[in-house]
């Protein structure tokens, strides 16, 4: 069984069948691809795979990047929303304080985006899984 909320590292994480489940349980959910071990692979494949609001051009500002999928995540028509990072461990490896800066923006969409005073009632179920 998956967690329902949160940023949780899941070895081993099947991603096609619990992708699957999710969807199946009314979740909106969206995949990284693969070979993300650096920031600019990271923001490459966040600008592929997520919205964006606004867009973010460069891989210069965390912030500008977390605000814009805030943005993005909100505007979504979703009340359940899932992000899957199949193989993230190669960017901790290569790159770990720039995973642990990504790791923190994932980790704070989940409690903003479940905040109903900062979503203005809106609130979303937000769901990370580290593969």
């Amino acid at each position: 069984m998956l967690p329902d909320q949160g940023i949780h590292h899941i070895p081993a994480f099947d991603v096609d069948r619990n992708a699957r489940e999710l969807v199946h349980n009314g979740w909106r959910v969206f995949v990284l691809p693969g070979g993300i071990n650096d920031k600019k692979k990271l923001f490459d494949a966040i600008r592929s795979a997520l919205p964006l609001d606004p867009p973010v051009f460069g891989d210069r500002s965390w912030e500008a990047l977390s605000d814009s999928l805030w943005g993005g995540l909100d505007s979504l028509n979703a009340k359940k929303i899932a992000i899957i990072w199949p193989a993230s461990e190669e960017m901790a490896m290569t790159q770990p304080e720039e995973f642990k800066i990504a790791s923190s923006i994932l980790s704070d969409l989940t409690k903003s985006l479940a905040d109903a005073d900062a979503t203005i009632g809106d609130v979303k179920q937000i769901l990370v899984v580290l593969g």
